[in-house]
C-alpha cells in the first residue's frame, strides 16, 4: 500500500510538471539554456557570447551590455549540450520538443528531490513524516514553477546534498558534496560542515579538499579538453560572488531607496555588501560547529541550517531559486524533530511565492515561448502599477529575510541537543506531545 501511494504522489507530481515543460520558460535563463546547448554541440564556449538561434530561440533580452553569457560551473553545459544532442538524434524538427528535453533534467532532479526528502524521514522516523515530506515539494506551487516553468536546476544540487547527508562515510559525504558544488557553486557553503568533525583536525582537512578539490578538479578537466580561455570563465564566475541589485531579501531597499529618489548609494557600498556572505557565513559556521557540532543527523541539519541564513540574510542579491535550499532542509528540520517551526516554513514559501508572481509580472514572462509579445505587456503593466509592484516586491524581500532572521534566531536560541534529549524530543513529537 505504501509502495502504491508513493509511486501514486511521485507520477502525480512529475505530471504536473510535465504539463508546463515545453511551453513555459525564463526569457532569460530558460532562452540561454536554449543558445548554450546549440553552441555546445556546434563547438562554442558557454562563457562567451551565445547569439540567438534560428528556429529554436524564442527571446532576445540581452543588451550588448548584459550579453548572454554563464555564471556556472560545466555541469549546465554539458546537460544542455547532451539535451541538444538527443534532439538532433531525434530528427524532429520542433523547438517545442527542444524545449522539453532542456526541462527533463530539471524535473526530474525536482522529482529525486522529493523522494530523497521522503527517504531521509521515513528512515529516521515513519514513512508519514516521509509522505508528508514528499508531496510537500512535490506539489508545492512554488517549486513547481522554479523547475519545470522557470528551468532552474538547483534541486539537482540539492538532491546531490540530501545525498551527501543519507551517507555514512565522510569519504562519501564529501564526494557528493563536491558534485552538488559542481552541479551549482551555492553548496559550497555546505563543505565544512559535510566534510568535518572537528574544524582543527588535520584528517578532516583531507575531507574537506575533498569536497571542495572534486569540482575544481572536474571543471579543469573539461577546459581543458574543450580549450576554453580560463580567463574568461574566471571572470565570468567571479561576477557572480559579489553581485548586487534587485534582490529578494531585506538589501533590495538600496535599489528600492535609489528607485523612490530617495537615496543614491556610491558603488563603493554596493561592492562591499556584495561579499559581507563571505565573513557571514564563515563565521556563523564556526558559531554552528561550536553549538550543534555535526556528527549527528540533528547537528548537522541545524548547522547546515545556520550556514543557509547567514548566505540569504547577508548576500547583496538573493534570487526565487535560492530559497529552495531554505525549504528543503527545513522539510527536514520540521517534519523530524521541530514541528513549531512549520509556519516559519510556509511562511517562507509564501512570501517567496508572492515576490515569484510579482517579480516576474504576474507568470507572463514564463509564457514568453508561446507569447512574444510578453515585453509590451511588462512594459504597459510597469507603466499602470509599476510603483505598486515595485512595493510589494520590496515589503516580500523584506518580509523574506525577517522569516530567515526568525529561523535562525529559533535555531540559535535551542542551543545543541544531546541524544538521550534528542530521542526524548523526538518520542514526545511522535505522540503528539508540544
Amino acid at each position: 500500500m505504501l509502495i502504491q501511494k508513493t509511486t501514486a504522489l511521485l507520477l502525480l507530481g512529475l505530471a504536473v510538471r510535465e504539463c508546463f515543460s515545453f511551453w513555459t520558460g525564463h526569457p532569460s535563463d530558460f532562452e540561454l539554456w536554449v543558445r548554450m546547448g546549440y553552441a555546445m554541440i556546434h563547438g562554442g564556449n558557454p562563457y562567451g557570447v551565445l547569439s540567438s538561434v534560428p528556429g529554436l530561440s524564442y527571446a532576445n533580452v540581452f543588451s550588448f551590455n548584459n550579453a548572454p553569457t554563464i555564471a556556472y560551473l560545466p555541469f549546465w553545459p554539458i546537460v544542455t549540450a547532451a539535451m541538444f544532442a538527443l534532439y538532433s538524434a531525434i530528427g524532429v524538427q520542433n523547438r517545442f520538443v527542444y524545449y522539453f528535453l532542456l526541462k527533463q533534467p530539471v524535473i526530474m532532479g525536482d522529482i529525486a528531490l522529493a523522494y530523497l526528502l521522503y527517504s531521509y524521514l521515513s528512515v529516521r522516523k515513519s514513512a508519514a513524516a516521509g509522505l508528508w515530506a514528499m508531496a510537500f515539494w512535490l506539489f508545492s506551487p512554488f517549486t513547481v514553477i522554479i523547475s519545470s516553468v522557470w528551468g532552474m536546476f538547483d534541486s539537482i544540487a540539492i538532491s546531490f546534498m540530501i545525498i551527501s547527508l543519507m551517507s555514512t562515510r565522510r569519504l562519501a559525504r564529501s564526494i557528493w558534496t563536491g558534485l552538488a558544488i559542481f552541479v551549482k557553486s551555492i553548496p559550497i557553503i555546505y563543505a565544512a560542515p559535510t566534510a568535518l568533525k572537528r574544524p582543527a583536525s588535520a584528517r578532516d582537512a583531507m575531507y574537506l579538499l575533498v569536497a571542495v578539490g572534486l569540482p575544481v578538479l572536474l571543471s579543469a578537466a573539461i577546459f581543458f579538453i574543450l580549450k576554453w580561455p580560463m580567463s574568461t570563465v574566471g571572470g565570468t564566475l567571479g561576477s557572480t560572488v559579489g553581485k548586487g541589485g534587485e534582490s529578494m531579501s531585506i538589501w533590495d531597499a538600496l535599489p528600492y531607496l535609489n528607485y523612490l529618489g530617495l537615496s543614491v548609494p556610491a558603488p563603493e557600498i554596493y561592492d562591499a555588501l556584495g561579499y559581507a556572505w563571505i565573513p557571514a557565513v564563515f563565521v556563523f559556521t564556526i558559531t554552528a560547529f561550536r553549538r550543534f557540532g555535526t556528527e549527528s543527523d540533528h547537528g548537522l541539519i541545524q548547522t547546515l541550517l545556520v550556514c543557509t541564513f547567514a548566505f540569504l540574510i547577508f548576500k547583496a542579491q538573493i534570487t526565487e531559486q535560492y530559497a529552495l535550499y531554505f525549504f528543503s532542509l527545513a522539510v527536514i528540520d520540521v517534519g523530524l524533530w521541530h514541528p513549531e517551526r512549520k509556519w516559519m516554513l510556509l511562511g517562507g514559501v509564501g512570501v517567496a511565492m508572492v515576490y515569484l508572481v510579482v517579480n516576474n509580472f504576474f507568470l507572463v514572462r514564463f509564457l514568453s515561448p508561446v507569447y512574444p509579445g510578453f515585453v509590451n505587456f511588462e512594459s504597459a503593466l510597469q507603466s499602470q502599477i509599476g510603483p505598486e509592484r515595485n512595493a510589494v516586491d520590496f515589503l516580500a524581500g523584506t518580509a523574506f529575510t525577517l522569516l530567515n532572521v526568525k529561523y535562525l534566531m529559533a535555531v540559535l536560541r535551542r542551543g545543541s541537543v544531546g541524544p538521550d534529549e534528542l530521542n526524548r524530543f523526538v518520542g514526545e513529537v511522535h505522540q503528539g506531545k508540544p
